[in-house]
């Protein structure tokens, strides 16, 4: 059994808070709203990781091409949430980011998910290797390595 996140597997933190209108008729947060907190999460990490435009897709898009969400227990109004968020996998053309949300102060993990995001050349479209700009600030925030190759040697099995 794979193990359950804990705060101590993430670096990186955003705290936001449930908004009345993410609550459904069972009067808890409806599911859809958690890849809300994921991309606001995911979003906070790339501008606080980059030094690069990676956000207005001047060097790279970087587009969610897969997107999981555990929903552990459920959440009431009014609550906040602490929202971990790791990169945990990076491919020739792609990464994986990992997001943990936790009751804000607790231990108390309501949801856990991936997504794979792929680096796109702005011009053509086309999947192109994760730069090594991003990697290395995926690194700094990671305090760990996350690539054992340089762009030019990672594997070319790695798919989108």
């Amino acid at each position: 059994m794979k193990h359950l996140p804990t705060r101590q597997d993430f670096k990186h933190w955003t705290t936001l808070d449930v908004r009345w209108s993410e609550i459904d008729a069972y009067g808890h947060v409806n599911n859809v709203a958690y890849f809300s907190y994921f991309e606001a999460a995911r979003t906070r990490y790339i501008l606080e990781t980059s030094n690069h435009d990676s956000l207005t897709g001047k060097s790279a898009w970087q587009v969610i091409v897969n997107c999981t969400m555990n929903f552990r227990r459920e959440v009431r109004f009014p609550s906040t949430l602490d929202i971990g968020l790791a990169v945990t996998e990076i491919g020739k053309t792609s990464y994986v980011m990992q997001c943990a949300m936790f009751l804000a102060g607790s231990e108390t993990l309501v949801a856990d998910g991936t997504g794979k995001l792929v680096t796109l050349d702005p011009a053509t479209k086309r999947p192109m290797a994760v730069p090594e700009e991003f990697i290395r600030a995926f690194e700094q925030m990671e305090q760990r390595s996350l690539a054992q190759h340089s762009v030019a040697q990672r594997p070319l099995q790695a798919t989108l």
